[in-house]
């Protein structure tokens, strides 16, 4: 990424990994089932941004698409998401 970019695209993408796990780990120590179910969507929907963010960087040049298809599979967190949503 540019440097010029460290506060913009490269913040945001660190953001929200971030928020993924944190979602996940807030679900984790709630009394229901019912109120983790809402922490894991809410971990979907950043992982979601994350996709369209690694998009973006594709799309303004500061990704090649070996490194935009290594990124976008490392989203696929969502599919153990959508597992655990599955099993409450």
């Amino acid at each position: 990424m540019p440097k010029e970019e460290l506060f913009g695209v490269t913040m945001q993408m660190r953001r929200t990994s971030a928020a993924i796990a944190t979602r996940i780990a807030d679900g984790s120590g709630r009394d229901s089932d019912a109120e983790f179910a809402i922490e894991l969507r809410r971990g979907l929907a950043a992982s979601n941004e994350l996709e369209y963010v690694i998009l973006l960087a594709k799309d303004l040049g500061y990704l090649n698409a070996d490194t935009h298809e290594n990124l976008s599979a490392d989203v696929e967190v969502r599919k153990m998401i959508y597992g655990l949503l599955r099993r409450l």
